[in-house]
């Protein structure tokens, strides 16, 4: 465990290497801890439907088997994957489209250890009531939320 004080010479002697300021090194700091979960996020979302159904799908085998469709009776394929929460961020939603016709359908799922974000509580307004936020990996794309910039833009 890291003490405050630990983690504040950690940012002053990048800051001296750098030449950053305090703020602009522990936001790159944090980058770096967090470059790992980015790239699990980001290879979860993006993947591309398998070819066909004969093949395991490339979502890495969390996805449901395709329904048959009420309509045509043709199966549907897993085809994308998103963010389903804004405040749950091992939350995902997978949307599987029919190969007959224009139907699909979305099912909510929740993949441990595969985040797309980083979720903190923060105290906002002037009760100071803590609210949960979330904070989106660069590169992922949320369909609510801002993705993070870059750190040092």
């Amino acid at each position: 465990m890291t003490t405050n004080r630990g983690r504040k010479d950690v940012i002053r002697d990048r800051m001296a290497g750098t030449g950053e300021s305090y703020n602009v090194a522990a936001r790159n700091l944090k980058a770096m801890k967090d470059m790992g979960a980015t790239r699990e996020a980001v290879l979860t979302q993006r993947w591309r439907p398998a070819d066909s159904l004969d093949v395991p799908c490339p979502c890495g085998g969390t996805c449901e088997p395709g329904e048959r469709c009420a309509r045509c009776h043709a199966p549907h394929r897993h085809v994308a994957r998103y963010p389903g929460s804004t405040t749950e961020v091992e939350t995902w939603v997978d949307r599987y489209e029919c190969l007959g016709c224009p139907a699909s359908y979305t099912l909510t799922v929740v993949l441990p250890g595969r985040p797309w974000g980083v979720a903190e509580t923060v105290v906002q307004g002037g009760a100071a009531e803590p609210v949960v936020r979330a904070r989106v990996f660069p590169g992922v794309a949320h369909p609510l939320l801002r993705q993070e910039e870059p750190y040092g833009d």
